[in-house]
């Protein structure tokens, strides 16, 4: 039925646009004194009957070519966008532009309305419009194949860098465009097709910045405690952990420190998802007395940058932004929470949430 409404919408579509050139060429030998104004409308008709191969024209030989090299061009036209329609398979296979996010889970959507389909390759694209420029390496799927009036859902994993970069790009620049290809085979006649779908903000039906930049945790419940010329205890509580020290032998160390570190796991991270000036790191921390804590970030390869924050019996977020410390995520491997003899009392205690990684 859809084919039939197209085939029909093809000829009157080509029927009205002959009609009015026809028409403009009967008001311009009108307004040049050609023919009469009564006789308008019989010399578009007989115009039109030429043009489709009907009919004759005497007198001007110019006009008779003219007439005839229009309708050339335009019967093969409608030739052409009839095989399309009738033969093709560009309507009854729809790539729904809806995306779908569902537990760290996009699904896309192809809905095969007509006969079976075979070697469907479905191909995601990043692009810029601003650096016309694709920002990414595609991202392919194969599907064997898609039985006549089938709804297919392709789930991808947001995990996946790609998919990450899409979103976040989607989501944040409306100069940037996901395209989606499919190409298939009709099984029946052996016909290859492509159709290309353009994703944009809009077309996201059910995800937010906020949902997709959630903040990475580590819990407090991975600190590790070390002690240098100090004594530590760490008292896990339901929402974070009790640090308590005292530095009654401070003899044992020319520098007395006692700690609380995560032991920096790469595992648990796409770094690649991470942008050096937008991520920062973010902790609730809170003291039985003032205390000045020292939070330190050290690398792989020995570098290291602290800050030091006067805490006191308020509980208050301490952040550290990666945009001023020269060194990148991905080099990280311990987070350190230092208390120094030399700037506290003898005894005091410090509580201490989960970590949180976030980027903006």
């Amino acid at each position: 039925m859809q084919k039939i409404r197209k085939i029909i919408e093809t000829i009157l579509v080509f029927i009205v646009i002959m009609l009015l050139i026809c028409l403009c060429i009967s008001l311009y030998n009108f307004f040049t004194g050609k023919i009469a104004f009564s006789e308008i409308i019989i010399k578009t008709g007989l115009y039109f009957l030429y043009t489709i191969g009907y009919g004759a024209l005497e007198g001007d030989a110019i006009l008779q070519n003219i007439l005839a090299i229009i309708g050339i061009v335009a019967l093969a036209l409608m030739s052409t966008f009839l095989t399309i329609n009738l033969f093709w398979r560009l309507d009854d296979v729809i790539l729904v532009p809806n995306i779908l996010y569902d537990h760290d889970k996009l699904v896309f959507t192809i809905n095969n309305k007509g006969r079976t389909i075979c070697n469907i390759q479905i191909s995601y694209m990043l692009y810029d419009a601003t650096t016309l420029d694709n920002l990414d390496k595609t991202k392919e799927y194969y599907v064997p194949m898609l039985v006549k009036k089938t709804n297919f859902k392709l789930n991808t994993d947001l995990n996946e860098t790609f998919w990450y970069k899409a979103l976040y790009g989607l989501l944040t620049d409306d100069k940037k465009k996901l395209y989606c290809i499919l190409s298939f085979t009709d099984t029946k006649n052996g016909q290859n097709s492509i159709k290309v779908q353009e994703f944009t903000k809009r077309n996201l039906s059910n995800i937010t910045y906020e949902e997709l930049v959630k903040p990475l945790l580590f819990s407090h419940h991975d600190l590790n405690p070390i002690e240098n010329g100090g004594q530590v205890t760490l008292k896990q509580m339901s929402r974070q952990t009790e640090l308590t020290y005292n530095f009654n032998n401070t003899l044992v160390a020319q520098e007395p420190f006692v700690m609380a570190y995560y032991n920096f796991s790469h595992a648990l991270l796409n770094l690649e998802k991470y942008n050096h000036d937008t991520t920062y790191l973010e902790v609730k921390v809170s003291a039985k007395e003032e205390l000045n804590l020292t939070w330190e970030v050290k690398t792989i390869d020995n570098n290291k940058y602290s800050k030091t924050f006067n805490i006191n019996s308020k509980k208050q977020s301490i952040k550290i932004y990666f945009k001023d410390i020269n060194f990148n995520l991905e080099k990280v491997n311990e987070i350190c929470f230092t208390i120094f003899y030399k700037d506290n009392k003898e005894e005091n205690s410090l509580t201490i949430s989960d970590l949180k990684i976030i980027t903006k």
